[in-house]
């Protein structure tokens, strides 16, 4: 009896651990296809469009590379895989490098969009995606705003009452740009909507969100940026303070933070302004010097460095190194230029110092020749970026001004 018990309590047990197994394999085998199913469907259908290949471009700021290849079918423009793409801007080329349309990829994936005219976007039709449906509406009425009030700015000197229609044009697309937005706080679209309202100087960062990656696949950016960086006091020290404060601003998104450096990196490493090394010398120190910067070596880091430090001792004011007997001339002001014979530019400012001697005595022309004996050393001891270099220095062989062209060289004199 006891027996029998048993055994049926341990096939009882048996089974029930075997049905579980099963059930559990039933799901596995439900699952395992899924890793095949296709995460991103796009269709696109533009009005008579017979290139045979199209390219979707993903945004990096101001710049682009294509993600992948789409295919022209029956009349419609596809591409579909496996994994899903990272949230973003893209835009649409064709084989002849022609930009089409931009497309927004939000969370969902998988939609169509029907455009018979690419220079009007209000007439954009989209199924199956909710955000890129607003993003062409937003897109469609943001651009016709944008046409009438340079129309209004154009005439605004006969009509200076159009400065009011300006506002109003720009007030009601506010309204409009916040009657778009979704409920999801995190949705792609909000973060869109937020970062190309129109701002003034004063609070031109509010809202634009520089800790969330996603705002680098759309060119806004760097449009801003320059905008921003543009209009400001021509002042190192200024300037880096507002560099600074955006820095601060990306909180824990190095993706963000590093672009930022990078930028205000190729934008000053050579800058229109010959007051605005410190800038350079500042994002050296504080930035690339002090963190874990994405693709930088510490042989780059070395001469970033070395570069700052030929910077430090190259600022106006600052009396220059030594160079063949530059020391010895006694004159009110010497102009010291760095050429390489072979450049006709060089000859040609050449020609113009010699103008300015003729009417100015009180400055010598200091040549020095760029060859391949000493060019690595010069190049870098006096941060030559290219040909010709000219300094102005005064009778101590302090610098008064620095890569200048020939003829602001009287200007500075006319100043002194």
């Amino acid at each position: 009896m006891f027996f029998h018990y048993f055994c049926k309590n341990f096939i009882q047990d048996y089974l029930n651990r075997m049905n579980k197994i099963n059930k559990l394999l039933f799901i596995l085998f439900l699952l395992i296809p899924l890793s095949g199913i296709t995460q991103v469907d796009i269709k696109i259908s533009i009005d008579n469009q017979h290139d045979s290949a199209f390219y979707f471009c993903k945004y990096r700021g101001a710049n682009n590379v294509v993600v992948d290849t789409l295919k022209l079918e029956n009349g419609m423009i596809l591409y579909k895989n496996k994994t899903k793409l990272p949230e973003g801007i893209y835009l649409l080329t064709n084989d002849k490098n022609y930009q089409m349309i931009e497309v927004l990829v939000g969370k969902k994936q998988k939609f169509s969009v029907t455009i018979n005219d690419l220079e009007d976007w209000s007439v954009a039709k989209v199924k199956g995606a909710q955000e890129t449906e607003i993003y062409f509406k937003l897109m469609a009425k943001v651009r016709e705003t944008e046409a009438n009030i340079m129309a209004l700015k154009s005439e605004k000197e006969v009509y200076p009452e159009n400065q009011k229609k300006i506002d109003s044009l720009r007030k009601d697309l506010e309204k409009f740009e916040e009657s778009l937005k979704i409920k999801r706080k995190d949705a792609f679209i909000n973060l869109v909507i937020n970062s190309i309202k129109h701002r003034s100087m004063e609070n031109y960062w509010d809202g634009f969100p520089l800790d969330d990656a996603r705002i680098l696949t759309f060119p806004m950016i760097d449009n801003k940026l320059e905008t921003y960086f543009n209009n400001l006091t021509i002042d190192a020290e200024t300037i880096n303070n507002e560099i600074d404060k955006l820095i601060a601003k990306t909180g824990d998104c190095t993706e963000v933070r590093d672009y930022l450096i990078w930028y205000f990196y190729v934008k000053y490493f050579n800058p229109n302004y010959m007051n605005l090394d410190d800038v350079y010398i500042h994002l050296v120190n504080e930035y690339f010097l002090r963190m874990q910067i994405k693709n930088v070596s510490e042989n780059v880091v070395k001469l970033m460095e070395e570069r700052a430090n030929y910077l430090e001792r190259l600022k106006l004011g600052a009396k220059i190194p030594e160079v063949g007997n530059l020391y010895s001339i006694e004159s009110q002001y010497v102009a010291l230029v760095f050429y390489d014979k072979t450049c006709q530019k060089c000859a040609k400012e050449g020609r113009i110092l010699e103008e300015i001697r003729s009417r100015h005595p009180e400055m010598t022309i200091y040549p020095v020749e760029i060859n391949s004996t000493n060019m690595k050393n010069l190049m870098s001891l006096y941060d030559i970026q290219t040909t010709p270099m000219i300094y102005l220095l005064d009778n101590q062989k302090k610098i008064i001004a620095k890569r200048i062209k020939a003829e602001q060289v009287e200007q500075f004199l006319k100043n002194e």
